[in-house]
C-alpha cells in the first residue's frame, strides 16, 4: 500500500489570489511556478506535497561527500588506535558515542530541516 501524502494547503505556502489575472483563473502553471523548490502541487490544484524527487536529485552530493569524509576520518581514527584488545575496546566505545551522540542530536536536525518557513 503505499504511503499518503500530506497535503498542505496553497493559502500556507503562496499568495494564489496574486498570482490570479483580471477576469481570468489561476492557471495550474503559474501555480506550479510559485510554489517554494520541493513543493508540487497536487492533483486537486488547491493543496501542495513535499516532492521527494529533490532529494534523489541532489541526495548524491551528501552522499558522496559522507562516503569520502567518513573514508579519511576512519583512517585517521584506525591509525591512531593502538592495536589489540585495547584498540577494538576504544574503536567500540567511539561508536557507542557517536550512535548517542547522533541519535540525540538526529531528531533535532530533522525538525530543523523539515520546518515550515
Amino acid at each position: 500500500m503505499p504511503k499518503k501524502r500530506e497535503l498542505t494547503p496553497l493559502s500556507q505556502l503562496i499568495d494564489v489570489e496574486a498570482l490570479a489575472t483580471p477576469g481570468r483563473p489561476v492557471t495550474p502553471r503559474r501555480i506550479r511556478e510559485a510554489l517554494p523548490r520541493g513543493w508540487a502541487l497536487a492533483e486537486d490544484n488547491q493543496h501542495a506535497y513535499r516532492d521527494a524527487r529533490l532529494l534523489f536529485r541532489e541526495g548524491w552530493i551528501l552522499v558522496l561527500g559522507m562516503l569520502i569524509f567518513g573514508a579519511l576520518g576512519s583512517i585517521f581514527i584506525l591509525r591512531g588506535l593502538p592495536s589489540g584488545f585495547g584498540g577494538i575496546a576504544r574503536l567500540l566505545g567511539l561508536l557507542l558515542g557517536l550512535l548517542l551522540v547522533g541519535g540525540y542530536a538526529g531528531p533535532f536536525i530533522t525538525r530543523a530541516l523539515t520546518r515550515r518557513r
